[in-house]
């Protein structure tokens, strides 16, 4: 299933370490995950600070709802969550899997997930050179992360099912509003013509949040915005705001 990120070859795991007939070898941390990135540099991927942020957002499941209904689109008995964060959609979508992977570039995310799922194999790898062997994964999920379709669809098994998640039209309309003199929709998103295109629905709640900032961390709006904009938002005790998402199920054909 795993190969080695410097030669290709299988990786076979060995007490608590993967190891290539080349020899090359990665040990796993006290905490399960194991580092098949070839950027053994520091930084890459969200720091602890933008970890905390999105996991004390998270863990409110205000996108709980979306999170159900991917769940009940999934399929097969290998799972990818590809770019998967600190395991908020992971640990949940791979449960009803034979074996489950998380793979994100960044090492405090995926230190986080390791901690709160023992069912899932976490890594930390790019998720445009993925260690993973030709057609060995049956449903990959790709949720607000960006898409390497080519290396996906190099990773799918024939019939297999890629999910992708993105926001709708009017996500987060409510604070784009407090953000910006012109706030604007959202585009919808390309379709990927090399899959089968099975579905694509728009999901959508409003919710009332009590911790706005640390929604508008887990938005690019966080680093496009005046200050001005920014001092409006640390201002707030509240906000109503509609979470709506594109789920789009390709099927590799």
């Amino acid at each position: 299933m795993l190969i080695c990120p410097v030669c290709k070859e299988k990786l076979i795991k060995e007490s608590k370490t993967f190891r290539c007939v080349n020899n090359h070898s990665f040990d796993c941390a006290k905490q399960g995950y194991v580092n098949l990135s070839r950027k053994q540099t520091k930084n890459h991927g969200d720091n602890a600070l933008m970890v905390k942020a999105r996991t004390d957002f998270l863990e409110k499941d205000y996108y709980d709802f979306m999170r159900q209904y991917v769940k009940k689109k999934v399929k097969g008995n290998v799972y990818l969550d590809a770019g998967c964060g600190q395991g908020y959609y992971t640990k949940e979508i791979g449960a009803n899997f034979e074996q489950s992977y998380g793979i994100d570039l960044s090492k405090e995310a995926i230190l986080h997930a390791s901690k709160q799922d023992k069912h899932t194999q976490y890594i930390v790898g790019s998720l445009f050179d993925m260690p993973f062997s030709d057609e060995s994964i049956d449903c990959v999920t790709s949720i607000f992360v960006p898409l390497g379709q080519d290396e996906i669809y190099r990773i799918l098994k024939e019939n297999g099912y890629w999910i992708v998640v993105g926001p709708g039209p009017k996500h987060c309309f409510e604070l784009k509003e407090v953000l910006y003199d012109t706030p604007y929709e959202n585009e919808m998103p390309e379709i990927q013509e090399q899959y089968e295109l099975m579905s694509q629905d728009i999901i959508q709640e409003t919710k009332m949040v009590d911790d706005v900032w640390s929604l508008l961390e887990m938005t690019p709006y966080r680093y496009k915005t005046s200050q001005a904009g920014l001092d409006r938002v640390k201002e707030l005790e509240r906000l109503e705001v509609t979470f709506e998402f594109v789920v789009t199920v390709y099927k590799k054909i």
